[in-house]
């Protein structure tokens, strides 16, 4: 019997659990199957490769490194644990072999996951491989060791964009003899990470040239529905696909559990946070190892908390919370008692979802559908690596797209990934790297072929407004500093702010928008399971100063929301609709707050704000519904607003069905009558500055987005509206009004139904 067999049975036999599991489904257990190289291996890296038990190759690691000797841009897409990282180890070091001027740069998207690969050449140092971290956390005087001696560097895109690019002369060395880039998880770069990360890549290729180097980039990822088209986009040139995966694969249990059904008028259910600690307890006190993934900071902070409060203290000592946010000695703290197997359970944002070695799990649990069928799988599968068997239990949330799949769990395995989405033409990041770029070397017209068709028109206007300076024909930044470490290329949340106790201790940071919303004066702040309230929110000196405290409630931020469209770029109808693609300019203001019961979040007070605006311009995609719908569909003016707002929360929250995003990463705003519409409307916009994409993709979808959209309001069991279906915890205005029937007359009119 499997480790973990003995507890899902306990649930089928607790009257309290055993209706909550609405499937479990099971992969079988498969082989391996192998491949040759063209080319033999050299001894010393067939002996480096036994060292670690490999005595052959899996057919998609051979394919792959065929490729990649052959300098083809090459995207690995396997599974978890499928060896794809040999795929760019190998090409490296025969490489270095052949001569050792030869360099390789390798990419992570978190200081975790590089830090925890580097071992990983370990095998291969009889090779002349010197490997190296450079990130953040380096010394000083570390630094200047591996710009002068290491050959394989591994650092981050960050590090690229603030310190190594800006840097290059310093650099000369390692950038000349530059054979190989690495992009490993792909997948995490996409939206505005992934916009940054492909402008961040342009101008590491422009100066790679410059030296004399032309790369070739190995690129892995988990399943999505875009890879090569994607890999394509982040490096701006062609991309082979290795798209199969041949390791083998122990037997995985995947159980879908849905919260007890607590109110069938109002459609409320058990809390899946509470639950997921739940579940999480009873496999850590079996002695399953376990991890929990949380869709939050502060969900991460509340499940760590209660799962302790389940266990006994000799159990309670053996699990850990680990997310964004904390210092990074307390990281690897964390880090160091997972890896060694001290922790037999870590409760964890997606920090922990990437490709790092969290040792010998059994089971994982998603407190909620992440996001994507790729990190759907890719959570999944940091437990069972190998030929063990492995738990996975999908624990859904009460909103739109979790309750979708609580309702069609075999889709879960049979849905096309979603597309993933980068936009390197966002006129506003853009901008911020061709300035980074002219202050690494001058651009000349030559440099279109790194930023591509609107090269010429952004550089032009950077002119104009100061920004950069025209010398003897060429463009040059007129300031002696580097504006990289003033852009953020994890996204658009502004600049960062300490979060500080009491008595100085810093405790972690937070960008501005999350500031404004959640740590403004009298919010509830979770730290590695402790109670903080926001005394000050200093946005003079970006510093958010807090107590400890033992409160029973948390906060939410009430947000008013203005949007403008200043260009429609296109349009059509829709049956009786049309829907829009254009750009809009969005304003919010965190106007006041409330605070909520933790257990059964009843509101408690409603507090007011005066915190400043925010603008932004972005993309966006609208409804139009023409007043004569409205008419058919019954709805007196006074139902309208509840309508329309009602179908804008569920269209927004089943979007992630159709492109690899989640609610958070879009806005919406709704209202009978808009200035620029003449007619009810519903936006939807990327919640970044210039857009990311995915209103794009959601434009070109309209059709099936609004039949998913119809879908959900006609099959939640509701009385008259509820998180499966209308209610949004992201929405500004405390979720009213809200009509789910009203939204649902004017969709099937509008659809002509």
């Amino acid at each position: 019997m499997t480790p973990f067999r003995s507890v899902v049975d306990a649930w089928y036999d607790d009257p309290e659990t055993a209706g909550c599991i609405v499937a479990e489904h099971v992969v079988d257990a498969r082989d391996a199957t192998f491949g040759d190289l063209r080319r033999p291996l050299s001894p010393r890296i067939v002996t480096a490769l036994r060292s670690q038990g490999i005595d052959r190759l899996f057919r998609h690691q051979a394919e792959a490194i065929d490729l990649v000797r052959g300098r083809t841009h090459t995207v690995v897409v396997a599974g978890t644990a499928a060896g794809k990282s040999l795929t760019y180890r190998i090409p490296i070091v025969e490489a270095i072999e052949e001569d050792p001027r030869t360099t390789a740069l390798l990419l992570f998207p978190t200081k975790a996951l590089g830090r925890d690969q580097l071992g990983g050449f370990g095998p291969f140092l009889s090779a002349g491989v010197t490997p190296a971290v450079y990130d953040g956390d380096t010394p000083a005087d570390e630094r200047r060791w591996v710009r002068s001696n290491a050959n394989v560097v591994v650092t981050n895109p960050d590090m690229l964009h603030v310190g190594i690019l800006p840097n290059h002369p310093n650099w000369a060395r390692f950038l000349a003899g530059l054979r190989h880039v690495v992009i490993d998880e792909m997948h995490m770069l996409r939206g505005a990470f992934g916009t940054h990360g492909a402008l961040v890549l342009r101008r590491l290729r422009r100066l790679a040239a410059r030296y004399g180097a032309d790369p070739t980039f190995v690129l892995t990822s988990a399943t999505i529905g875009n890879a090569g088209e994607l890999a394509s986009w982040l490096i701006g040139a062609p991309v082979a696909t290795v798209a199969r995966d041949d390791a083998p694969r122990g037997e995985r249990t995947f159980v879908v559990w849905n919260p007890e059904l607590l109110d069938p008028d109002t459609g409320a259910r058990a809390s899946a946070l509470s639950d997921a600690s739940r579940i999480f307890a009873s496999l850590v006190d079996a002695d399953v190892a376990t991890i929990l993934f949380a869709r939050s900071r502060r969900g991460t902070e509340l499940a760590y908390t209660w799962a302790t409060e389940r266990l006994d203290a000799g159990k309670a000592a053996t699990i850990a919370a680990y997310r964004g946010g904390y210092r990074a000695d307390a990281r690897r703290a964390v880090e160091r008692r997972l890896f060694s197997g001290e922790l037999r359970g870590i409760v964890t944002t997606n920090a922990l979802e990437l490709g790092i070695d969290v040792g010998e799990l059994d089971a994982s649990i998603l407190a909620t559908f992440p996001g994507t069928i790729a990190s759907f799988h890719q959570q999944a599968g940091r437990a069972g690596r190998g030929d063990d068997p492995a738990l996975t239990v999908l624990v859904c949330g009460a909103d739109a797209r979790d309750q979708y799949y609580a309702a069609h769990p075999d889709e879960l395995f049979s849905r096309t990934p979603e597309a993933a989405v980068v936009n390197p033409d966002n006129p506003v990041i853009l901008d911020a790297h061709l300035r980074c770029a002219a202050h690494e070397a001058d651009l000349t017209p030559d440099d279109r072929r790194w930023f591509g068709e609107t090269y010429e028109e952004r550089v032009t206007d950077l002119v104009a407004g100061g920004s950069l300076g025209i010398r003897d024909g060429r463009v040059f930044s007129p300031t002696g500093r580097s504006p990289a470490s003033g852009i953020d290329i994890r996204g658009s949340g502004g600049r960062e702010y300490l979060i500080v106790d009491d008595d100085g201790t810093l405790l972690g940071t937070v960008d501005e928008a999350r500031a404004f919303s959640q740590c403004h004066a009298g919010a509830v702040y979770l730290h590695q399971g402790d109670t903080y309230l926001v005394d000050v929110l200093d946005i003079a000196h970006r510093e958010v100063r807090t107590s400890a405290a033992k409160v029973p409630w948390y906060t939410r931020a009430h947000v008013d929301k203005d949007l403008e469209v200043l260009a429609e770029r296109s349009r059509r109808s829709l049956d009786r609709l049309m829907v829009h693609l254009g750009t809009v300019e969005v304003t919010t203001r965190v106007t006041g707050f409330q605070r909520l019961d933790i257990r059964t979040q009843t509101v408690l007070d409603t507090n007011p704000l005066e915190l400043p605006e925010r603008s932004f311009v972005t993309d966006a995609f609208w409804f139009t519904f023409p007043l004569d719908v409205v008419d058919d569909a019954g709805l007196a003016p006074d139902a309208l607003p509840g309508a329309i707002h009602a179908a804008e929360h569920t269209a927004i929250g089943v979007l992630p069905l159709f492109a690899v995003c989640d609610r958070w990463d879009v806005g919406g705003l709704s209202t009978p009558h808009h200035t620029a519409t003449g007619a009810p409307v519903f936006f939807v916009y990327d919640g970044v500055a210039g857009g990311t994409g995915i209103a794009q993709i959601a434009f070109a979808r309209a059709a099936e987005h609004l039949d998913a959209t119809i879908g959900i309001l006609e099959r939640c069991p509701c009385a008259a509206g509820c998180p499966s279906c209308v209610q949004s915890p992201k929405c500004g205005n405390e979720n009213e009004p809200l009509d789910r029937f009203g939204a649902l007359a004017l969709l099937r009119t509008g659809r002509g139904r």
